[in-house]
C-alpha cells in the first residue's frame, strides 16, 4: 500500500514540475487551481458551481448571460479565490478607480471584498450551498465590474443624453456589438490586458488626473472662514482689514500667493496681495478688478473638496467621445466658463467672453453644428415666448417702449400696424395675435452681426449693444442665444478671404470706420462700398457649444468655472460621488 502511495506522490510531483517546465495549457492549470479550492473546501466541485451559475444568470443582465451561455458557463473569476492573479488585478484596478475620479462602489467593491473575505476566512464553514451561492454572486459581480469598467473608460459611465435629455444634443460614440464581442473575447484570454488598454490616454484627461491628485491632497485642508465685518461690502487697494491675513493664508494654500512671506504681514490690501486675488479670479474664470467684494470672498470660502468634485465631473466629460472630431478650424463655446475659443491650426486661437442663457429659465442648449453665414444689420423677430413673458407686460406699463426700442408690431400676414391702436390690456399674452420685430441698427438686441448655424432651437451667436455684461462675473443673462464680445474678430476668423480691404467694407457696412490705409483712403475718396447683409462662407465652420467647469487654454493651465446650470451636481450624483 505504501508503494502505491509513494507512486501517486511521485506522479503528482512529476506532473507539477512538467507543467512548470512546459507551460502547459490553461485546462491543466485550471485543474491544479481547483485543487487549491479542494484543499480549503474538500467538497467543492467546479461543475456544480457552473450548473448553479447557469440557473443564477438567467435572472441577471442579458449580455452577461449570453456570454456564459456561449462558454458553457465556464467559471472565469471564482474558480479559485485563493490564487487568482486576474481577480486580484481586477480588484486592484477597481480600488484605484479613484484616480479616475470614480467611486469604487459603482463596481460593488464592498460586496465583492466582503464575499472574498468571507470565503477565504471560511466564515461559511462547510455549508456548500451557501459557498456556491457566494461564489456565483462573486463571479457575476466580477464580470459586471470588468465590463462596466472597460466600457465606462472608453465611452463614459454616464449617458448625458439620458442625464440631460432637454439640454445635451452633441452626438457621441456608444458601445456596439463589436465592442462587447471584443470585450468578451478578451475575458476568455487576457482580461487584465484589456483593462490596461482601456485607460484614457488623451492629453487633457491625463492633465485632469494630475490636477485631481493636487486637490485630493488639499481636500482635507481647513482654513478659517473669511467674512467682512458687519457693514463692510468691499475693500479697495491699500485699505486695511483683519480678514486680509486669512485671505493671504487661503491663497498661499492654493498657490496664487507665494509662501515666501508670512501671511500675517498682509495687514492691508497691498498690490502684491491684490495681484494674487486677481490670479485667483483668473483661475476661476472671474473678471479681474482692483477691489475685493463679497462675491470673491464667497468663492474663497469654498472647501477644496468642491474643486475635487468639479475635476471628477470633468473627468467623466472627458470620457465622452464625440462622433464628430474637432477639425483644423472650429469654434468652441464653453457655456460654463462664458468664453469662446476659435481654433485654426495656422494661427493662435482667438479667445473672447460670451453671455449665455439664463440659468434654469433659458439655458443655452449644448449642441454641435456648422456656422454657414453671417447676417449684417440683422432684424430681430422677437420669439413668442419673450413677447408673452416680457414685452407684453412692458408695453402695458409703458406705451413708449416699442418706439424707444425700434420695435414694430406686425399682423400675422406681415403688415405693419400702429401699436397705439391696440388695446393691450384686453389681450391675452398667451394668445398674442401679433408679431413683434425689432429693426436693425445700433440698438438692436442682436447688435450688428449674427452668426447663423442650423439647429432646432432658434439660437445663434450674435453681437449685442449691451457690452457691459461681458465684464460681469455671471454672464448667464440671455434668452438662450450666445452673445459674443468680439464679433468682428469672430467674423474675420470665419471668413476664408483674409483681405483687409474686404474686411473694411464689412466694417463700413455696420457703421464702423475702416482700419487699413487702403480702406481709409477709399472712404475719403467716397469709393468704399458696402457688402450685402448676407455673407455666405466658402466653407462652413464647425461649432461646438459645450459645458466644461474645468478647461484648458493654450497656455496649458487648467481653469475652473462655476457650475451655473448645476450639471456637475447631476453627474456626481449619478456616479455616487459625495
Amino acid at each position: 500500500m505504501k508503494y502505491i502511495y509513494f507512486f501517486l506522490c511521485f506522479f503528482c510531483f512529476i506532473s507539477f514540475t512538467s507543467c512548470k517546465k512546459n507551460k502547459v495549457s490553461g485546462n491543466i492549470v485550471s485543474l491544479f487551481k481547483v485543487s487549491e479550492m479542494k484543499q480549503n473546501y474538500p467538497d467543492f466541485e467546479k461543475d456544480i458551481l457552473s450548473d448553479s451559475l447557469r440557473t443564477f444568470l438567467t435572472d441577471t443582465t442579458a449580455w452577461i448571460d449570453n456570454f456564459y451561455k456561449d462558454n458553457d458557463y465556464e467559471i472565469i473569476w471564482a474558480k479559485d479565490i485563493f490564487e487568482n492573479p486576474n481577480l486580484d488585478s481586477l480588484m486592484a484596478y477597481i480600488s484605484r478607480s479613484e484616480e479616475h475620479g470614480l467611486n469604487p462602489e459603482i463596481f460593488n467593491q464592498k460586496e465583492m471584498n466582503g464575499l472574498l473575505d468571507s470565503l477565504k476566512k471560511k466564515f461559511f464553514g462547510n455549508n456548500m450551498p451557501l459557498i456556491y451561492a457566494s461564489l456565483k454572486r462573486l463571479e457575476y459581480l466580477a464580470t459586471k465590474a470588468y465590463t462596466d469598467y472597460i466600457t465606462g473608460m472608453k465611452y463614459g459611465f454616464v449617458d448625458p443624453k439620458i442625464l440631460f435629455p432637454n439640454d445635451y444634443f452633441i452626438n457621441l460614440q456608444y458601445p456596439d456589438s463589436t465592442h462587447y464581442e471584443d470585450l468578451f473575447n478578451s475575458l476568455n484570454k487576457e482580461p487584465i490586458v484589456s483593462i490596461v488598454a482601456s485607460q484614457p490616454k488623451e492629453k487633457n484627461y491625463l492633465r485632469l488626473q494630475s490636477f485631481l491628485k493636487k486637490y485630493t491632497l488639499l481636500s482635507d485642508t481647513l482654513f478659517e472662514k473669511i467674512s467682512f465685518k458687519a457693514g463692510r461690502k468691499n475693500l479697495l487697494l491699500n485699505q486695511k482689514d483683519t480678514i486680509l491675513p486669512l485671505i493671504a493664508k487661503r491663497l498661499m494654500i492654493s498657490g496664487e500667493l507665494s509662501t515666501e512671506y508670512a501671511d500675517s504681514i498682509y495687514l492691508e490690501l497691498t498690490p502684491e496681495l491684490m495681484a494674487a486675488i486677481n490670479l485667483f479670479r483668473i483661475n476661476n474664470s472671474y473678471p479681474v478688478n482692483e477691489e475685493l467684494g463679497e462675491s470673491t470672498i464667497e468663492s474663497l470660502n469654498r472647501p477644496f473638496s468642491y474643486y475635487q468634485k468639479t475635476i471628477k465631473a470633468n473627468l467623466e466629460r472627458a470620457r465622452w467621445k464625440r462622433i464628430t472630431p474637432a477639425s483644423d478650424k472650429f469654434v468652441l463655446v464653453n457655456v460654463a466658463a462664458f468664453n469662446l475659443q476659435a481654433f485654426d491650426s495656422s494661427y493662435d486661437p482667438i479667445k473672447m467672453n460670451v453671455c449665455v442663457g439664463i440659468s434654469v429659465k433659458n439655458q443655452t442648449p449644448l449642441l454641435e453644428s456648422e456656422i454657414s453665414y453671417i447676417n449684417l444689420n440683422p432684424k430681430w423677430n422677437v420669439p413668442q415666448s419673450i413677447i408673452e413673458k416680457e414685452i407684453y407686460w412692458l408695453v402695458s406699463k409703458d406705451s413708449t417702449y416699442l418706439r424707444r426700442h425700434q420695435m414694430k408690431v406686425l399682423t400675422r400676414g406681415g403688415e405693419s400696424i400702429d401699436p397705439s391702436t391696440i388695446n393691450w390690456r384686453s389681450l391675452d399674452p398667451k394668445r398674442f395675435p401679433y408679431l413683434v420685430r425689432q429693426e436693425s441698427g445700433s440698438g438692436n438686441s442682436l447688435g450688428r452681426i449674427k452668426f447663423m448655424f442650423d439647429n432646432p432651437f432658434s439660437v445663434y451667436l450674435h453681437d449685442t449693444p449691451m457690452k457691459s455684461k461681458f465684464a460681469a462675473k455671471n454672464r448667464a443673462v440671455s434668452h438662450g442665444c450666445v452673445r459674443v464680445e468680439k464679433p468682428m474678430d469672430l467674423a474675420f476668423f470665419c471668413l476664408a478671404k483674409k483681405d483687409s480691404l474686404y474686411f473694411d467694407r464689412i466694417r463700413y457696412s455696420i457703421d464702423l470706420p475702416p482700419l487699413s490705409k487702403e480702406g481709409k483712403k477709399e472712404l475719403q475718396q467716397g469709393k468704399l462700398k458696402k457688402v450685402p447683409d448676407i455673407i455666405n462662407f466658402e466653407k462652413k465652420i464647425p461649432l461646438f457649444i459645450d459645458y466644461y467647469t474645468v478647461y484648458f487654454l493654450p497656455d496649458d493651465k487648467p481653469y475652473f468655472a462655476d457650475d451655473v446650470y448645476f450639471f456637475d451636481k447631476k453627474i456626481c450624483n449619478a456616479l455616487k460621488i459625495n
